[in-house]
């Protein structure tokens, strides 16, 4: 089969064949419909993820045909239409049986580098990371579904608890987990202000529902936050970016606001002052992905039309390294997507 491998961290993605992985007892083989490419891929790419090891193939975010099946396989079947869940999960530790796999206690890695990625025709996922995707959602849509719609869903919903009639900041609106988020914050009932730097990405967000944007290229958003928000701050400040736009994010939160921290980057430390948390009882929350059970969810929110995935190219293996480059230098709106 073909596939896109990276033979040494930070050099090229090579396009050669490569043997058909074989399913184990519980895994599914997939014939890998879509693979959408985010910012994650670039990091195992450069060699900043410590347990990826070369040679690998890349590509998380799957949307595919189930073609086989393992001998202790029961919940797919050949013909079935899947995307699937970031993490491989131990399935019986508290935090597995208790709906919270994304934190296991026995965690075993990730699609896409301890499995075969999907920047390939073939691959191979455990079954129980499967999601039947139905007929009314395409394979490029599919395969945003996990990640840049369920990471800001699990954010908001779970973590943030983001409540009608609130104010919520967006930082990094314009990409691809941002995109999904502002659909997300006004499907709740809330009010939302995205703040990125582009007018391309700008003007999606208005058009996505925005009722505030912000240009991040012009420094601290956190007086424009203030303002709009009548002198209060924000309730909700979900954060996709990470040092750079932190501080401006935790001066926009209202006393008692909630900031939720999705985006970082290998070896960075963000700072806050103890007494300033103590003083306006802030909460600082991490979010991790999605479940399995809120993937469940949020397919059938875009099947209901509720939730829209952003895809803005589909495009062929070949042109994989390309679109990494534009990813770099943040040049991509929404999500691009691979056809293998």
């Amino acid at each position: 089969m073909k596939a896109l491998v990276v033979k040494e961290f930070g050099g090229p993605l090579i396009l050669e064949d490569v043997p058909l992985p074989q399913p184990g007892p519980q895994d599914a083989l997939i014939r890998v419909k879509a693979c959408a490419v985010d910012q994650f891929d670039l990091t195992i790419r450069d060699g900043k993820f410590p347990t990826a090891k070369t040679p690998i193939i890349l590509g998380h975010e799957i949307a595919g045909v189930v073609e086989a099946v393992g001998a202790k396989v029961d919940n797919v079947q050949p013909g079935d239409r899947v995307t699937s869940t970031l993490y491989l999960t131990c399935g019986r530790c508290r935090y597995c049986l208790t709906g919270r796999e994304t934190i296991c206690a026995d965690f075993k890695g990730y699609v896409g580098i301890h499995t075969p990625g999907a920047y390939a025709e073939y691959t191979t996922i455990p079954a129980v990371n499967l999601v039947k995707l139905p007929e009314t959602i395409s394979f490029p849509e599919g395969s945003v579904i996990a990640n840049a719609i369920g990471t800001p869903y699990h954010a908001l919903t779970k973590r943030a608890k983001v409540q009608p009639g609130e104010f919520v900041i967006v930082t990094g609106a314009g990409g691809g987990v941002g995109a999904h988020a502002i659909q997300i914050v006004k499907m709740m009932g809330a009010f939302v202000m995205a703040v990125d730097i582009g007018e391309d990405k700008l003007s999606l967000a208005r058009k996505l529902g925005a009722d505030a944007v912000f240009d991040a290229s012009s420094g601290d958003f956190s007086t424009v936050a203030r303002e709009w928000t009548n002198g209060e701050g924000a309730e909700v400040v979900l954060e996709l970016v990470g040092t750079r736009t932190f501080e401006s994010s935790l001066k926009s939160l209202a006393r008692g606001g909630r900031m939720v921290i999705v985006g970082s980057h290998t070896g960075t430390v963000l700072t806050a002052s103890p007494q300033a948390m103590i003083a306006n009882e802030w909460e600082l929350l991490g979010s991790r992905n999605v479940t399995k059970r809120e993937l469940a969810e949020v397919v059938a929110l875009v099947a209901a039309g509720r939730v829209k995935p952003i895809i803005t190219g589909t495009y062929p293996l070949e042109e994989a390294e390309a679109l990494l480059q534009k990813l770099r230098k943040q040049e991509i709106i929404g999500r691009v997507v691979l056809e293998p």
